[in-house]
Formats: structure tokens, sequence, C-alpha cells
């Protein structure tokens, strides 16, 4: 926990304008009934940075931390609900560790060892796909192989495409391994292969992403060894192990994000991390009318193509220019960000809406479709 408390701190730190709300990108609540007002909105983002303080500097299992963990979860969890862009899969690491913690130690641990290892094998599925070269999968091996100096062309059924597969399979073997008692001895140096590969891709030397990215790993490279070393299973003492919260929380653990492959738990608190599984929105308008929209997203709306008088306006980019944070990928968030802007155009100002999202069974395949009008974007 203190480890989790640390890296929330740091993470907190590198998307700080997403926590304390001064940005020009809307804040969506995931209860529209629950939007407390700014001000009180921060003072809980004070209460979850001094709860992961004290958690990060604490020593033994005195009661007044249990406390202070009981007030972080809570503010955790309030900060979701005020905005529900805040559902970062690291922040949503750190509530389950949270939760787990309030179980007995040998249990708290079983259960943390199951979440690390649901992370990779959820991750892992949510990316498989018959053809693995696209989205960040072929990215990173495009990446890796640059650095190496190796290129390849790359028609179909190609190297990079087997590369891709096997990146992909690696990882679901890695969370498989951590999962079984008698193999993770094998998953531990494997998960930290993993995440130091994912460095080099994705960090300074590599492609660059935002330093979260690189604090995210690193934390892994510090859990794994400190949660999955030691004994191979705990014996139980007493009732633990047997009650009915532990097996509900472990089948939580596990159901609630293989749920999010046929769209019933959200993607990234489904662990869905780097997958072209879940939904985009992509607004277009008239050229026109960028006129009636805020200087801060005016510069993310993209050149009209030759002979076209329909622009982009690129969701994604301005979520990250104000929020050092990626846009929340989840329908009915891009719906809302989409209607937001659209509140600010004339009421007769043309626009398209191109959605493609994953079938509901099979979401390696995807549904396209358009909408034009405003009746079509309110919601269900």
């Amino acid at each position: 926990m203190r480890i989790l408390a640390g890296f929330e701190i740091l993470l907190i730190a590198a998307t700080w304008p997403l926590w304390w709300g001064h940005s020009s990108f809307p804040r969506i609540p995931l209860i529209h009934s629950l939007s407390p007002p700014i001000v009180a909105d921060r003072i809980v983002v004070g209460m979850l940075l001094a709860a992961c303080l004290i958690v990060a500097g604490s020593f033994g299992q005195q009661r007044w931390v249990r406390t202070v963990r009981a007030a972080g979860l809570a503010a955790a969890l309030m900060l979701c609900v005020s905005n529900q862009h805040r559902l970062q899969a690291w922040h949503w690491l750190f509530a389950l560790g949270l939760g787990a913690s309030f179980f007995k130690p040998e249990s708290g641990l079983q259960l943390l060892r199951s979440v690390l290892a649901s992370i990779y094998v959820c991750s892992a599925l949510s990316r498989i796909a018959p053809v693995a070269y696209q989205g960040m999968s072929a990215a990173i091996v495009d990446q890796l192989l640059r650095m190496t100096g190796i290129h390849f062309e790359v028609p179909a059924e190609s190297k990079i495409e087997i590369m891709c597969h096997a990146l992909n399979i690696g990882e679901l073997a890695v969370g498989l391994l951590l999962l079984w008692p008698k193999s993770r001895r094998f998953g531990m140096p494997s998960a930290m292969l993993l995440h130091g590969t994912l460095l080099l891709a994705l960090g300074p030397l590599g492609l660059g992403h935002h330093p979260a990215v690189s604090i995210w790993n690193v934390c892994f490279l510090c859990l794994i060894p400190v949660v999955f070393s030691g004994p191979v299973r705990y014996l139980p003492s007493g009732e633990t192990g047997k009650r009915w919260s532990f097996r509900a929380a472990t089948l939580f653990v596990w159901l609630f994000p293989l749920s999010g492959l046929f769209g019933i738990a959200d993607n990234w608190p489904a662990w869905q991390l780097y997958s072209t599984r879940p939904e985009t929105w992509v607004l277009r308008i008239k050229e026109a009318d960028i006129q009636y929209l805020e200087h801060d997203i005016q510069q993310h709306v993209s050149k009209p193509e030759p002979v076209d008088d329909w622009v982009v306006l690129k969701l994604d980019r301005w979520s990250l220019a104000e929020t050092d944070s990626p846009l929340y990928p989840q329908g009915r968030f891009q719906r809302e960000v989409i209607g937001r802007v659209l509140a600010t155009l004339p009421d007769d100002a043309e626009f398209r809406i191109d959605i493609s999202e994953p079938e509901p069974w099979f979401w390696w395949q995807r549904i396209h479709r358009t909408m034009t009008t405003r009746t079509e974007l309110a919601p269900e």
C-alpha cells in the first residue's frame, strides 16, 4: 500500500489539471445529479493527497491508519463520481488496493495478486484479434524494431504481424503465470521484462509518451517483486479465505474487468489498456463554424482536406493538452463532451459524428454509424 500510495501521488502530480479542474476540458460527472462545485471538489482532492501521504509514510497496522485508508478510498471514489475522466486505470488500481487492505493480511495479499494478474490477462484479451498489427501493439513493435535497426515490409501475414500476436499472447501468459502459485517464479521476471520493454518503447528514449506512462510502468516494476515474492500460498488463519466477503471480492476482481470485453464495465477499469476495442467518436464541423468555438478548442481542430470544408475536432489532443490525461475511452463520455462542444455552436450548424464501436460479443469486429442531428445525440 505504501508503494501504491506513493505512485498515486506521483501520477496525480503528472496529471494535475485533471484533478484541480483548471482547464477548458469539460468535467463530466459519472452521476449527473452529483456534480459538486469546484471548491468542494478540490477539498476532496486535498483529502485524497493527505491520505496518500499518511499511508505512504506509515508502518504497522495502527487503527487510525485504517481510518485514513477508509477516508482515502471514499475520496478516491467521490472524485470519480464528480468527473468520470478520473477513472484512470492507475487510479482504479489504487482504489482496489485500498479495498483489499481492509481484509486480513493474507486475504488482502491474495486479492492484490488477483488484481495485478487480471490486468495482464484482460489487457491482452482486449487486444487479441485476427489482425494484430494495429493500434498500440503495432506502434510498440515498430518502435522496438527501429531501435534495433531492423526494418521489415508490412504485407499481410508478415513477420511484424506475428510479432504483434506474440506481444499480446506474451502479456496474457504473464498474467496466467502470476495467477498460478507454482509458476509465479517464471511470471515475476516475465512481468519485469515486459514493463522494462514498454519503458524502452514508450519512454523518453522511444515514442516519448506522457510521463505518466513511464511512472505507471515503474510502479509495476516496484509492485511485482513485493506482491508476488514470499510464500506461494498463505495458510488461512481462522475463516480467512472462506468468508463470503472474500469470495465476493475475488469474483469481482475477475468478473468485473472481464465483463468489459462485452461492453458492461468501462474500458479502463476493465484494464483495456492500449486496446483498439474501445469506442471512438469523431466530431466533424464546418470550417466556417470554427469561430464559435472557444480559443482553447480551436487549436485542436484539423485543417480541412482539399476541396472540402469539413474539419475534425481532435478530442484526444484537446484532452491531453488541457488535462495531461488521455481521453476517457467511453462512448457516453465522448457523447457528453461532444454535446458540450455543440452547445456553443448555432442551432443550425451542420455537424457529423462518425462512431466506431465494438460488436457486443465479438469485440474485435466493429460497428460503424453516423449521427447528424442533435436529437440523435441526446442520451438514450
